[in-house]
C-alpha cells in the first residue's frame, strides 16, 4: 500500500508541478506587456524588471495553487484509469476512500503553500511593488510625454514637445513650449529649441533648456510685453499632479495590508452602517486570503470522483474536462 501511494503520490504532483507552472505563466502575461514597456523606454532597469517579476508572481500563485492542484487530481489520476492502473488497484484492495486519503495530502500541503503565499509573501510583494511603482513613476514622467500633444498633467504647467528621443537616464526634448499658469492673469511662456530632461527625485524633473526664450505680458499693463532669451537655463518641473502610471492592479493597497492592519481597520469600521460599508473591502481581501487556498480542498473533492471515473483511452475527454473545470473556476 504505501508503494501505492507513493505511486499516486508522484503522478499526481508531476501533472500539478506542471499546470501550476503553466497556469502561473498564462496569467503572468496579462503583465508582461506593461513590464517591457518600462524597460524598453529606458525608466526600469533589467533589476527593476527583475523584481517586478519577482512581485508580480505571488498574485498570480494566489489563483494558480487551486489550478495545479485540479490540474493534477484530474490528470494524474484520469492517466492511471486509462491504462487500468486504477482498476489493478481496487483489485488489490483499495476502495475510493484510500484515493481521496492519498491525494489529500497533495490538497493539504497547497493549502498550507496558498496560506503562507496569501498572508505572508503576496502582502510583502505588493508593499514592495506600491515602493517600485511609485520610484518608476517619476523616472518615467520625462518619457511619458508625448510629441505633438498639449499635455496638462504637470502642475500648473501645460508643455507641448515637437519631438521626444527617449534614452537612458534622460530624454532629449525638441522645440519645446512650457506655459506656466501659476499666475493664470500673467502666464509666463517659456521656449527652446531642445532641452536635456532628467528625474531628480521623487516628483520633480530637471530641465535644461538651450537656445530658448521666457515671454510674459505684465498683469497690469496688457501692452508690456517682455522677452528674455537665452542660451541655457535650469527649469524645475513638477510631476505626479495625477497617477496614471499603474502597474499593479487598482487593489493593490488592500493586497499590501498586513493581517493585523485588516483586522484592526475592520473593528475600526464595525459600527454604523455606512462604516460597515466602509469596511467591505478590508472583509473582502480576509475572506479572498482564507478563500482561495482552502478552495485546493473543494477542488480535490471535485477532482477525484471525476479522475477515477475516466475510462481506458479517455485521455483526451479528461484534458478537456479539466480545461473546461479551471477556466470556470477562474471565472467565478
Amino acid at each position: 500500500m504505501r508503494i501505492l501511494s507513493r505511486y499516486i503520490l508522484r503522478e499526481v504532483l508531476s501533472y500539478a508541478i506542471l499546470g501550476g507552472v503553466m497556469f502561473t505563466f498564462i496569467l503572468f502575461t496579462a503583465r508582461l506587456g506593461s513590464i517591457l514597456e518600462t524597460f524598453v523606454r529606458g525608466s526600469a532597469s533589467l533589476t527593476d524588471v527583475s523584481l517586478l517579476i519577482a512581485y508580480f508572481l505571488p498574485d498570480a500563485l494566489v489563483v494558480t495553487i487551486p489550478m495545479a492542484v485540479l490540474v493534477g487530481i484530474l490528470l494524474g489520476l484520469s492517466r492511471l484509469a486509462a491504462d487500468s492502473e486504477i482498476t489493478a488497484m481496487r483489485a488489490a484492495g483499495m476502495g475510493a476512500l484510500d484515493f481521496v486519503r492519498i491525494v489529500s495530502l497533495v490538497s493539504f500541503g497547497a493549502v498550507l503553500l496558498g496560506l503562507f503565499n496569501s498572508f505572508y509573501l503576496e502582502p510583502h510583494a505588493a508593499a514592495s511593488l506600491l515602493k517600485l511603482e511609485d520610484r518608476l513613476k517619476y523616472a518615467q514622467a520625462s518619457f511619458e510625454v508625448e510629441p505633438r500633444v498639449f499635455d496638462e498633467d504637470f502642475k500648473n504647467t501645460v508643455l507641448y514637445v515637437q519631438d521626444v528621443l527617449p534614452g537612458t537616464g534622460a530624454a532629449l526634448w525638441r522645440h519645446v513650449f512650457i506655459a506656466d499658469l501659476t499666475e493664470p492673469a500673467s502666464p509666463r511662456i517659456t521656449t527652446a529649441e531642445q532641452a536635456i530632461v532628467t528625474t531628480e527625485g521623487p516628483g520633480d524633473l530637471h530641465l535644461l533648456l538651450k537656445d530658448g526664450g521666457q515671454h510674459q505680458i505684465s498683469e497690469t499693463d496688457p501692452n508690456q510685453y517682455n522677452i528674455e532669451t537665452f542660451a541655457s537655463a535650469d527649469v524645475p518641473m513638477q510631476a505626479g499632479a495625477q497617477d496614471d502610471t499603474h502597474i499593479s492592479r487598482s487593489n493593490t493597497r488592500y493586497e499590501a495590508l498586513p493581517l493585523s492592519e485588516l483586522r484592526r481597520q475592520i473593528a475600526l469600521n464595525s459600527g454604523t452602517p455606512a462604516a460597515r460599508i466602509a469596511a467591505r473591502p478590508y472583509r473582502i481581501e480576509l475572506n479572498k486570503r482564507f478563500s482561495y487556498p482552502c478552495a485546493c480542498l473543494v477542488l480535490m473533492l471535485v477532482g477525484v470522483p471525476l479522475g477515477l471515473w475516466s475510462k481506458r483511452g479517455g485521455r483526451s475527454t479528461a484534458f478537456v474536462l479539466t480545461i473546461l473545470l479551471v477556466f470556470t473556476y477562474y471565472l467565478i
